[in-house]
């Protein structure tokens, strides 16, 4: 009897003592960034005059295209290809043109401009590091979305030089000024409009 008691109170402890564990997956990057890098990429495609390939057969090589959102870049790149006329092949021996896509750049630059106090960190004995909140009166938060895409279309069979793009530079901005923490001028470019 005497070790029920104590079992019996560890048992209610237990009980009457609880938690629960949610757990929540999120993706590897944001929504705003993958949409910022998107329609980078949507605006490199855009500045590139592909009527060379209307009416012909093309084989899109992707080797050289190595970036963050490459699948997203193959299908704009494909769609453009196909919107100027082009027959696209899935494989190079049936096409008339090679058309070899490569990546100078996909990412995204942030900065962030304050006037005010920053945060400071301060030491504490026994506790560690605190830091101090931020005090700003004005803040710009500005994330700029940079695609950059080359392509070369050569004749498969001979191999000579059809056209060249020099990589076609596409970008989107995100840009947010606040005053004492309140919104005060958002720009979005290149971007939906109702974007966050």
């Amino acid at each position: 009897m005497k070790t029920f008691k104590p079992l019996f109170l560890c048992l209610s402890a237990n009980l009457i003592t609880g938690c629960t564990v949610v757990r929540e997956t999120l993706p590897e990057r944001t929504a705003t960034e993958q949409l910022m890098l998107s329609y980078a990429v949507r605006a490199s495609v855009q500045g590139m005059n592909l009527k060379l390939v209307n009416g012909r057969s093309v084989f899109l090589d992707t080797t050289n295209l190595k970036s963050v959102d490459q699948e997203f870049a193959v299908g704009e790149l494909r769609a453009a290809l196909l919107k100027a006329g082009a027959r696209l092949m899935d494989e190079a021996g049936q096409a008339e043109l090679i058309v070899e896509a490569r990546s100078a750049t996909l990412g995204i630059d942030q900065r962030t401009t304050a006037f005010g106090v920053p945060a400071i960190p301060l030491p504490i004995p026994a506790v560690g590091i605190v830091q101090t909140p931020e005090l700003s009166i004005l803040k710009n938060q500005r994330q700029d979305g940079l695609s950059g895409l080359a392509l070369t279309g050569r004749e498969r069979a001979t191999g000579a030089h059809v056209f060249s793009f020099d990589p076609v530079i596409g970008k989107t901005i995100k840009s947010d000024w606040r005053f004492l923490g309140f919104p005060l001028i958002r720009t979005r470019d290149q971007l939906p409009k109702d974007m966050d």
